[in-house]
Protein backbone atom coordinates (compact mmCIF):
# COMPACT_ATOMS: atom_id res chain seq x y z
CA UNK A 1 0.00 0.00 0.00
CA UNK A 2 1.22 3.19 -1.19
CA UNK A 3 0.74 6.13 0.94
CA UNK A 4 1.14 9.75 -1.05
CA UNK A 5 1.13 12.45 1.52
CA UNK A 6 0.43 16.39 0.03
CA UNK A 7 2.07 19.52 0.51
CA UNK A 8 -0.30 20.71 2.54
CA UNK A 9 -0.36 17.73 5.00
CA UNK A 10 4.03 17.78 5.51
CA UNK A 11 3.31 21.46 6.20
CA UNK A 12 0.69 20.94 9.12
CA UNK A 13 3.20 17.68 10.20
CA UNK A 14 6.17 20.01 10.81
CA UNK A 15 4.20 22.98 12.09
CA UNK A 16 2.79 20.90 14.82
CA UNK A 17 6.67 19.55 15.39
CA UNK A 18 8.00 22.56 15.78
CA UNK A 19 5.45 23.52 17.97
CA UNK A 20 5.95 20.84 20.63
CA UNK A 21 9.34 21.07 20.29
CA UNK A 22 9.23 24.83 20.66
CA UNK A 23 7.61 23.80 23.51
CA UNK A 24 9.44 21.47 25.20
CA UNK A 25 12.79 23.87 24.74
CA UNK A 26 11.14 26.63 26.60
CA UNK A 27 9.30 24.33 29.32
CA UNK A 28 13.42 22.78 29.74
CA UNK A 29 15.29 26.58 29.78
CA UNK A 30 12.73 27.64 32.48
CA UNK A 31 13.37 24.57 34.64
CA UNK A 32 17.28 25.21 34.06
CA UNK A 33 16.48 29.03 35.46
CA UNK A 34 14.34 27.89 38.48
CA UNK A 35 17.31 24.91 39.25
CA UNK A 36 19.83 27.58 39.13
CA UNK A 37 17.86 30.05 41.75
CA UNK A 38 17.52 27.32 43.94
CA UNK A 39 20.98 26.39 44.07
CA UNK A 40 21.58 29.72 44.84
CA UNK A 41 18.97 30.45 47.18
CA UNK A 42 20.06 27.11 49.18
CA UNK A 43 23.92 28.38 48.89
CA UNK A 44 22.98 31.64 50.71
CA UNK A 45 21.30 29.59 52.92
CA UNK A 46 24.66 27.41 53.64
CA UNK A 47 26.76 30.30 54.22
CA UNK A 48 23.87 32.50 56.55
CA UNK A 49 23.84 29.14 58.67
CA UNK A 50 27.54 28.48 58.58
CA UNK A 51 27.93 31.96 60.28
CA UNK A 52 25.19 31.68 62.54
CA UNK A 53 26.78 28.39 63.84
CA UNK A 54 29.72 30.12 64.00
CA UNK A 55 28.16 33.37 66.14
CA UNK A 56 26.53 30.62 68.51
CA UNK A 57 29.19 28.43 69.29
CA UNK A 58 32.16 30.33 69.65
CA UNK A 59 32.96 32.68 73.25
CA UNK A 60 33.53 35.87 70.61
CA UNK A 61 34.16 38.04 73.89
CA UNK A 62 32.20 40.83 72.41
CA UNK A 63 33.71 40.56 68.48
CA UNK A 64 30.45 39.48 66.49
CA UNK A 65 32.91 38.87 63.15
CA UNK A 66 33.37 35.92 61.24
CA UNK A 67 36.99 35.04 60.56
CA UNK A 68 37.72 33.96 57.23
CA UNK A 69 38.75 30.56 57.78
CA UNK A 70 35.46 29.35 59.32
CA UNK A 71 33.87 31.87 56.58
CA UNK A 72 35.91 31.44 53.48
CA UNK A 73 33.56 33.08 50.90
CA UNK A 74 34.90 36.39 49.00
CA UNK A 75 31.93 38.14 47.90
CA UNK A 76 29.81 37.53 50.90
CA UNK A 77 30.16 38.76 55.02
CA UNK A 78 28.14 37.89 58.36
CA UNK A 79 26.53 40.85 59.83
CA UNK A 80 25.40 40.43 63.62
CA UNK A 81 23.97 42.86 65.59
CA UNK A 82 22.71 42.03 69.04
CA UNK A 83 19.69 43.94 70.86
CA UNK A 84 17.28 43.40 73.59
CA UNK A 85 14.66 41.03 72.47
CA UNK A 86 11.30 43.25 72.57
CA UNK A 87 7.91 41.36 73.38
CA UNK A 88 9.01 39.45 77.05
CA UNK A 89 6.77 39.97 79.72
CA UNK A 90 6.95 42.25 82.16
CA UNK A 91 7.11 39.54 85.43
CA UNK A 92 9.86 38.13 83.58
CA UNK A 93 12.19 41.21 83.22
CA UNK A 94 14.02 42.20 85.95
CA UNK A 95 13.99 39.21 87.92
CA UNK A 96 17.35 38.86 90.52
CA UNK A 97 19.37 36.01 88.88
CA UNK A 98 17.17 36.25 85.42
CA UNK A 99 19.87 36.31 82.45
CA UNK A 100 18.34 38.78 79.85
CA UNK A 101 17.01 37.89 76.55
CA UNK A 102 18.97 38.95 73.47
CA UNK A 103 17.51 39.42 69.98
CA UNK A 104 20.63 38.21 67.36
CA UNK A 105 19.70 39.46 63.92
CA UNK A 106 22.52 37.87 61.47
CA UNK A 107 22.54 38.69 58.11
CA UNK A 108 24.33 37.55 55.18
CA UNK A 109 25.43 40.64 52.52
CA UNK A 110 26.47 40.43 49.33
CA UNK A 111 30.16 42.15 48.99
CA UNK A 112 29.64 43.41 45.67
CA UNK A 113 26.33 45.35 45.95
CA UNK A 114 25.88 45.42 49.71
CA UNK A 115 22.10 43.65 49.52
CA UNK A 116 20.73 41.40 52.03
CA UNK A 117 20.78 38.04 51.03
CA UNK A 118 19.30 36.29 53.75
CA UNK A 119 19.08 36.52 57.92
CA UNK A 120 18.05 34.91 60.40
CA UNK A 121 16.86 36.54 63.91
CA UNK A 122 17.43 34.09 67.37
CA UNK A 123 16.66 35.31 70.58
CA UNK A 124 19.24 33.88 72.88
CA UNK A 125 20.14 34.20 76.78
CA UNK A 126 22.82 36.87 77.15
CA UNK A 127 25.42 34.61 78.60
CA UNK A 128 28.00 37.55 78.00
CA UNK A 129 26.22 39.87 79.79
CA UNK A 130 26.15 37.24 83.20
CA UNK A 131 29.57 36.56 82.76
CA UNK A 132 30.69 40.58 83.18
CA UNK A 133 28.31 41.36 86.42
CA UNK A 134 30.41 37.81 87.76
CA UNK A 135 33.69 38.75 87.01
Amino acid sequence: MKHNFTLLEVVVAIAILALSLTGMLQLLSQSHIRIADAQEQWREMHMLTQGAEYLMLVDNNGDLSVPDEVFPYENHRIECVVEDADGLPEEFTGQSGQLPLKKWTISLISTRDGRECGKVVIDRLGYEEAENVTN
